[in-house]
């Protein structure tokens, strides 16, 4: 009787699970074609499957703002150890004669060792878990209901597989204890012998009330933050594994359903799945410049609206099919028995009147892009990249907030005043400052500096960008780059006046009709002057040449500025006398490091250089932190909280040198400001790594352009 009563409650808990998970399931597959393939290279897919989900790799590294979490990876890896049990538990149910006994005694008494053991240590982790949430109160980790009730039914299990083992050990106490259950032979000892009725009654009741937890467990987890635990393997395997980490997909414009994110069901299906996967670890929100600074973005909280989202809209529309199909049925009942709309059936009433709630209900929610989704929310992002640095499972949360703010440029028509002035000016003179054209080869008065009419077919084309080109503090970066360029002879040209914006802060603010405009014109320049390599001081250029122009058919090799000078040393065309500051750090540029991974190029130009005094911040590489320019946010005002650039100058001001060198005109501008804001501007200045190398080297006696026609008559 007992074997049936498993048999049955086993396959009523697996229908449900399995019902569930196809609905949510569906609910994912709403979502749009993903137009990267997910599972190529399938065994190195595999491969991550076991370093990030079994092995947890991510979840045991540490950061400058978070600890290993010790407690989750006791919990996991002791779940998996403990599953074997589950599922001996569940086949044994079925079938009482096959259990793990039936292994030699060599394997599964030191698994039951292994399994007994595991069993105490995330028991203990659970109480911990416990203590930590409701005296500690971490912020961004609540003490919840569904916490409540998830933690609970873990400590519950490991209870009852001790009730369970420590009864059968109490009823033969007389015969010994099994030493591969020590922690279970402990309580055993402390139940003290039993009779067999009642060891045998304590067991049944340990065993049965396990069973039980397990099938409610199992089927309360897709609703539970734990969903994860369903979500994180399937989103590892399919995560993307292309260099272009910022994988924005080109948009068609001419389908205007394709005008960014309003309803979830535009985001792709590989998107949507990245909000199952989730662990609430935080860690993306703990590591986000705008929230550490006061502003209304948790990327956390974003994923999880995307989610809720998804999932009451699926919800109300399946009621919403169930209800039509039921009032179809009733009212062909209807006209068949005498039922009219004077006297109609009562069922038929109250269905009709079911679905106008559940019509009212869809209608009252708010909508995602703008409503659930906060505008400010999505506005505060400045696209670092350091949330999705730091997901254990892979969540790629830039690219949701840039597919919500085309929704809301292109379609919703709703654009910051700052913004609206940057996307005219970038429409009407090709550069975000809105400085005439015609002055775009200003910079370089007094310098011979090559254009490509000058010196056709050169190696590199170095692309200057709207700041090298008109901001004042930038210009000089850029002429300073002309000098090293020249010490060293590279073969170089500028584009002149045919060079445009990439399209950058078009694009990153969700303007990708602009964005488009400028692409394709810059692409057509590109391969008109047979460009094979760029080298640009600009890490938002070269983002963009390096992994959005080929979308338009612009394939190149494009190197920063700092890559290219590393070579130069490395390869004995660059020596510096002396260096000409005594005591830098060094600032990771967002675009430079995290989303183009060049994290010791700059570093070792630095070192070359030979400044004696190197010191590294505290965030810096992989978890620097941002100047707050990035996304648009360069020409955009921060209204709430603590201005991001002001944190990070801090932080530099903390190490107390009196140069921090950069690699992008974006962080000189904003970190010069910064250092203005604090009233330190004099006593620490901000280099880029090109002015760093060109105070340390002699001036370049002999003018570049004629040396290289020189070189080419000869």
């Amino acid at each position: 009787m007992a074997q049936v009563i498993f048999i049955l409650l086993l396959a009523a808990s697996l229908v449900f699970f399995i019902r569930t998970s196809w609905l949510f399931g569906r609910a994912v597959f709403a979502g749009t074609p993903d137009a990267r393939p997910r599972l190529d290279q399938l065994p190195a897919r595999l491969v991550d499957v076991g370093i990030y989900f079994f092995g947890q790799k991510k979840v045991a590294e540490e950061g400058p703002q978070h600890r290993t979490s010790k407690h989750h990876l006791i919990i996991f890896w002791g779940f998996l150890i403990i599953t074997i049990a589950t599922v001996d538990i569940f086949v044994s149910g079925v079938i009482p004669s096959v259990s793990l006994r039936l292994l030699p005694s060599l394997i599964y008494q030191p698994l039951y060792l292994l399994i007994d053991v595991m069993n105490l240590a995330v028991l203990m982790v659970i109480l911990w878990a416990f203590t930590r949430r409701i005296i500690v109160k971490p912020a961004l980790i609540p003490m919840n209901l569904d916490a409540g009730l998830i933690l609970g039914a873990i400590g519950s299990l490991m209870i009852t597989h001790f009730l369970y083992h420590g009864y059968h050990i109490a009823g033969s106490i007389e015969s010994g204890t099994p030493w591969y259950l020590p922690v279970s032979s402990f309580v055993g000892k402390a139940l003290g012998a039993l009779p067999d009725g009642a060891a045998a009654r304590g067991a049944n009741f340990g065993y049965w009330l396990h069973v039980l937890i397990l099938l409610t467990f199992l089927n309360y987890l897709p609703y539970s933050k734990h969903i994860h635990l369903l979500g994180a393997l399937p989103n590892i395997l399919t995560r993307n594994r292309s260099e272009r980490r910022m994988d924005l997909p080109k948009l068609n414009l001419e389908d205007e359903t394709q005008w960014g994110v309003g309803k979830f069901e535009q985001f792709s299906w590989k998107s949507l799945l990245d909000t199952y996967a989730c662990t609430e670890c935080a860690r993306c929100t703990n590591y986000c410049p705008a929230y550490n600074t006061g502003k209304n973005l948790s990327p956390m909280q974003l994923i999880h609206d995307i989610r809720y989202e998804m999932l009451d809209r699926i919800g109300l529309r399946d009621q919403q099919t169930e209800l039509e199909e039921q009032i179809a049925s009733l009212e062909e009942y209807s006209s068949s028995h005498g039922f009219d709309d004077a006297h109609p059936h009562p069922d038929l009433v109250f269905a009709r009147a079911q679905l106008a709630t559940v019509k009212a209900e869809a209608e009252a929610l708010p909508k995602l892009t703008g409503g659930r989704v906060a505008e400010d929310t999505l506005w505060a992002c400045t696209t670092c990249g350091a949330c999705q640095e730091v997901c254990p499972v892979f969540i790629e949360h830039p690219l949701k907030i840039i597919q919500m703010r085309q929704n809301l440029v292109l379609e919703q028509e709703k654009t910051p005043p700052e913004l609206q002035r940057t996307f005219r000016n970038m429409e009407r003179q090709s550069n975000p400052w809105g400085v005439g054209n015609d002055t775009r080869m200003d910079w370089a008065n007094g310098l011979n500096v090559p254009t490509i009419e000058d010196n056709p077919d050169p190696e590199y084309i170095l692309w200057v960008g709207c700041a090298g080109a008109f901001d004042a503090r930038i210009i000089k970066q850029t002429r300073a780059m002309v000098k090293v360029l020249d010490a060293a002879g590279v073969d170089y040209a500028v584009l002149g006046h045919q060079e445009g914006c990439t399209g950058d802060p078009a694009r990153r603010a969700g303007n990708e009709m602009l964005f488009q405009m400028h692409a394709e014109a810059n692409v057509e320049v590109l391969k008109s002057v047979n460009a094979k390599k760029v080298v640009t001081s600009c890490p938002h250029c070269l983002h963009t040449l390096r992994h959005d122009y080929p979308q338009f058919g612009g394939e190149f090799e494009v190197v920063h500025h700092t890559q290219l000078i590393d070579h130069l040393f490395q390869e004995g065309k660059l020596k510096s006398e002396k260096s000409p500051v005594d005591t830098i750090t060094y600032h990771d540029s967002c675009y430079l490091g995290r989303w183009n991974r060049e994290f010791d190029a700059p570093r070792n130009v630095i070192a070359a250089v030979g400044v004696p005094g190197v010191k590294e911040m505290t965030r810096s590489k992989r978890h620097g932190f941002c100047c707050g320019a990035g996304g648009g946010r360069m020409f955009m005002e921060e209204h709430d909280g603590k201005r991001v650039n002001v944190e990070r100058t801090d932080e530099i001001i903390e190490t107390g040198v009196t140069t921090v060198a950069v690699a992008c005109p974006f962080c000189n501008i904003m970190l010069t400001d910064g250092m203005k804001h604090r009233n330190v501007e004099d006593t620490i200045q901000v280099l880029d790594v090109a002015e760093l190398v060109a105070q340390s080297i002699p001036d370049v006696p002999v003018d570049r352009l004629v040396r290289k026609k020189k070189q080419a008559s000869t």
